[in-house]
């Protein structure tokens, strides 16, 4: 039970932070120890002879404290004041050894192939106590817990397979990433439990302070990380972890000039996660295919942005090569494809089995014209001129899918339409890229107009739902469908102009 924030507990729980804090960056500080010189060996003057050991040593030292998170919650000897400070001291240290380890060795040249193994290894099985102590003490989903063990289960197979073959099986930077995605979101899920009955922490007081539905958006969130992190270690998804970093050099700009593509990239990700959470049956909203439409629709039109942004202020990074490569089949792949699984699911009023096919079908086929771009970006000579896209571009492939459920409840109708719209993707079609549309006449001044006319008009009546009158809400769906027609004419225009650039050219 939440504790009432008098002041003399606010400030225990404040000076408690602070002795957490305290003792991060100290751990972190000796460790790391001081400026290393040019010459002379490799030898960290508190460490000495064991310095080639010390980055194994942080990942031996994750294993007893990942196991101590879920002791604090078991045992009833531990939900006390002791075990609830020493569960956020435990975690904040996995954290700062997870840092560490791998800035130790760069730093003292430790690297070694044990290393290469030890921390992944131990990151599953700090993920692992998480998980499981969140699955049973905190508001976990069940399906959160399987898709986060098959994971680990194919990533660790699929290494074996990589290391027998003589291959590089190292940790990616997708998985670097999906480490601290799990690692916040199940620590949050960790800090709403009652089951410690004492706070020691501010932070208890927010994450509890947090509504239901944003914990459920995080589990989504941490899915989707969990799931994309996977496909590198399959040689057909490599481009989702290294073609664009052969396009460009990395930039020396600042790095806040650097991070604002990023930005929308992570914004186009963000945008896919909560198209799915407003799919989830158990999500109250009225509407629900033109809202999970929007969200695909700002999706890509942060996809539109990041691109040219990166080029206009010359600033490419391999981090925002591998955000960017993963995005665009994390949102208008594997985030389309669940949407259209759970449509289904909703009109069938259960589980479809035709809309797991469909969904699955449509899924390959944006693999299928991802991988192919990669190739032809690839043969591209110039990088520095857009090239028009052969077959329909991913983004306008998901949002043409999710408007059909604006404007159809026959499933034989939507697997049609679907169908069609998925081998358009793959297909040889001649489809213009958005850099050279807005250079013609026919794009510049309607079709692309139309289409952020619908999509204004869709920000406006998503927004204000919650504000409508019964009266007008009747009405509001009207509207909607006015909306969708508005983004529907240009897709269906984008798509006649494909036919005719590519059998009717002069």
């Amino acid at each position: 039970m939440t504790q009432p924030l008098t002041g003399c507990l606010v400030l225990g729980q404040v000076v408690n932070m602070a002795v957490i804090l305290l003792i991060v960056l100290i751990s972190a500080r000796i460790i790391l120890g001081p400026k290393r010189q040019n010459v002379g060996p490799a030898e960290h003057p508190l460490f000495g002879g064991n310095t080639k050991n010390m980055p194994n040593i942080l990942c031996y030292l994750r294993f007893p404290l990942g196991a101590w998170v879920f002791c604090v919650f078991y045992f009833d000897v531990f939900h006390n004041y002791f075990g609830s400070f020493t569960l956020h001291l435990a975690f904040a240290l996995i954290c700062i050894f997870d840092f560490l380890d791998g800035k130790f060795a760069r730093k003292w040249e430790a690297v070694s192939e044990d290393g290469k193994t030890l921390d992944p290894a131990a990151d599953k099985w700090v993920t692992f106590c998480l998980a499981v102590t969140a699955l049973m003490f905190g508001e976990l989903r069940w399906w959160v817990l399987f898709i986060v063990f098959a994971r680990e289960i194919i990533s660790m197979l699929q290494r074996m397979w990589l290391r027998r073959k003589g291959e590089d099986a190292s940790a990616r930077w997708l998985g670097k990433i999906k480490t601290g995605v799990q690692f916040t979101v199940l620590y949050i899920v960790l800090l709403r439990s009652d089951a410690l009955g004492v706070d020691t922490v501010p932070i208890e007081f927010i994450a509890k302070a947090l509504p239901a539905n944003f914990i459920l958006w995080g589990m989504i969130l941490l899915c989707f990380a969990t799931i994309i992190s996977v496909f590198p270690y399959f040689k057909s998804f490599s481009y989702v972890n290294d073609y664009t970093k052969s396009q460009f050099a990395e930039s020396d700009r600042a790095w806040y000039i650097v991070m604002i593509p990023n930005l929308f990239t992570i914004g186009n990700y963000l945008c896919g996660v909560t198209a799915v959470y407003f799919a989830m049956p158990e999500v109250d909203v009225e509407y629900r295919p033109f809202v999970c439409l929007f969200w695909v629709l700002a999706a890509a039109a942060c996809d539109a942005f990041d691109g040219p942004l990166a080029r206009k202020l010359n600033s490419h990074s391999d981090f925002g090569a591998c955000l960017d490569s993963s995005t665009d089949l994390s949102t208008f792949g594997l985030a389309t494809a669940m949407i259209i699984f759970l449509r289904y699911s909703a009109i069938k009023d259960a589980t479809s089995y035709l809309g797991i096919f469909i969904a699955l079908f449509y899924f390959v086929y944006v693999h299928l014209r991802l991988a192919r771009f990669t190739v032809l970006l690839q043969e591209n000579e110039d990088k520095s001129k857009k090239q028009d896209f052969e077959g329909m571009p991913s983004p306008a492939g998901a949002c043409a899918a999710l408007l059909c459920f604006t404007f159809f409840d026959n499933i034989w109708g939507l697997s049609a339409a679907i169908i069609i719209i998925s081998l358009l993707m793959y297909s040889k079609l001649d489809f213009i890229s958005h850099s050279n549309a807005i250079h013609h006449p026919l794009y510049r001044y309607f079709l692309i107009p139309l289409a952020l006319s619908g999509f204004l008009m869709f920000i406006v009546l998503i927004f204000q739902q919650p504000f409508v009158t019964s009266h007008f809400a009747k009405s509001l769906e009207h509207y909607f469908k006015v909306c969708s027609w508005l983004v529907v004419t240009p897709v269906f225009i984008y798509v006649l102009d494909g036919f005719r650039r590519t059998y009717m050219k002069t």
